[in-house]
């Protein structure tokens, strides 16, 4: 399996192909809490036990709605471009299209347009009336229920966690999901408000997504435990000429601070209706392992696409190809070294796994193996992108899941927390698990002292007996 891992979004496609989508190289599923009532509460639950009971690495994602706005519901709308559209608020009675956002009327004017589905519908406002914003169809052809609205260049003040939101952001700490999205993150503030109310059994994903998380992309990076490039919304609010720019920059400030990161949107969104991907988005994908991607996530493709196990097939071979090339020394491609530069030796930590990363880099090395209570050494080693499998042997079964979300990392279970013997359990439990065999040479590295704050201090060179 590739050493980047797939993030697959739950859907009406792939509700009950879980297992083959397991068998096809998936390593985490996503649930879109945006199409989430709380009437299918408990059908999701349902779900998230029998993952769990499939593969007890799985990693969960729930992606909260959070200040975005959306189409309410109603019966799909066929239109042709100069169609008169009518946007009326959800709360109001009418013939027109509803809109969750009650206010949107007060901010838009004619000349704006709004931007559905990522895009794929532009209605042009021509004139607001009251409560009613008429538009007219520029381009598009459908226009589906609960479907997202940008609108560029216009502010529309909105409370960061909705009723909505914390609604579903209880039921995904309850259902113990290991990472919660925090869309449209626009300060550290809005991360520093999940947190409080989601308490500290969840990570919280960074998802800046419009102008105010771009200028503020350092500070919701600092606060957040892992982050997302969510080109979608991004691009219809900052501009699609400026997203390979941001992907480039948000990615990199992740790497150096060892957090998770993924990347999502249009990945393989062709294999929604076909069986082979453009090439543009093999280049992407590509493209984005060369970036430093953690995660590349499969959104439509895998919730309402016509092939979505095909799709994680494809989006498998092409991380495999994307890792050959990366570890290939003749093409000037060398993240380890970039990182080792941008990396300041600032604690023992980073001095640590700076040493593990030029330890790797001799001959004989066949793995690294970690034995971690928080997961943090093996994040820090995985920022250099070494070519050796990075074995991560945890106690705690939350931890293990959540390493499964980082790139190169094989989190392994152990029953031992005494820490006078981490280290040669952690190298038995690696040969149980059929990774490292008797002769092969190892980098061992762990927090001795600090094992359970999670601050590395140990490295050495071990040869298996």
């Amino acid at each position: 399996m590739a050493r980047t891992k797939i993030l697959a979004t739950l859907g009406p496609a792939s509700f009950d192909r879980i297992e083959q989508l397991m068998s096809a190289g998936v390593d985490g599923f996503r649930l879109n809490m945006s199409h989430v009532s709380p009437e299918g509460y408990a059908s999701n639950s349902e779900l998230v036990e029998k993952i769990r009971k499939l593969d007890e690495n799985i990693f969960l994602v729930g992606d909260l709605q959070g200040p975005k706005i959306r189409l309410g519901d109603f019966k799909t709308v066929n239109v042709t471009v100069g169609d008169k559209v009518s946007i009326i608020p959800s709360s109001e009675s009418g013939g027109g299209i509803p809109i969750q956002c009650n206010e949107v009327y007060q901010h838009v004017s004619p000349g704006n347009i709004l931007l559905i589905d990522d895009g794929n519908v532009g209605l042009r406002v021509r004139d607001v009336r009251k409560k009613e914003i008429l538009c007219e169809v520029e381009y598009g052809r459908v226009i589906e229920a609960r479907k997202g609205v940008n609108i560029p260049n216009v502010s529309i003040p909105m409370e960061y966690l909705a009723e909505k939101d914390k609604r579903d952001l209880d039921f995904l700490v309850k259902n113990n999901f290991h990472y919660v999205s925090a869309s449209y993150s626009r300060t550290a503030e809005d991360i520093l408000q999940v947190r409080k109310f989601a308490g500290d059994g969840i990570l919280i994903i960074g998802k800046p997504e419009n102008y105010e998380g771009e200028i503020n992309l350092q500070q919701i990076v600092e606060a957040a435990d892992a982050m997302m490039v969510p080109r979608g919304d991004f691009g219809m609010e900052q501009g699609v000429e400026n997203v390979p720019a941001f992907q480039k920059r948000l990615i990199e400030l992740c790497n150096i601070r060892g957090k998770m990161v993924i990347t999502a949107t249009q990945m393989l969104e062709s294999m929604m209706d076909c069986k082979e991907p453009k090439r543009a988005e093999v280049s992407d994908i590509f493209n984005a392992v060369l970036d430093g991607s953690d995660v590349l996530m499969l959104s439509g493709e895998t919730s309402k696409g016509n092939y979505p196990i095909e799709t994680v097939q494809m989006m498998n071979r092409i991380l495999g190809r994307a890792e050959e090339y990366l570890f290939d020394k003749t093409n000037g491609i060398n993240l380890g070294e970039k990182m080792n530069k941008l990396i300041a030796a600032e604690s023992v930590s980073d001095i640590v796994s700076k040493s593990v990363y030029a330890a790797s880099n001799s001959d004989g090395i066949k793995a690294v193996i970690v034995p971690t209570h928080k997961g943090t050494t093996a994040r820090m080693i995985s920022r250099f992108r070494i070519e050796q499998p990075i074995i991560a042997v945890c106690y705690d079964p939350v931890i293990r899941r959540r390493l499964n979300a980082c790139w190169g990392v094989i989190p392994i279970s152990t029953k031992n927390k005494d820490e006078k013997c981490i280290v040669e359990d952690s190298i038995e439990r690696a040969k149980l698990a059929g990774y490292v065999k008797i002769g092969d040479k190892v980098i061992v590295t762990a927090g001795i002292g600090s094992y359970e704050t999670g601050n590395t201090n140990m490295m050495r060179i071990e040869k298996i007996k």
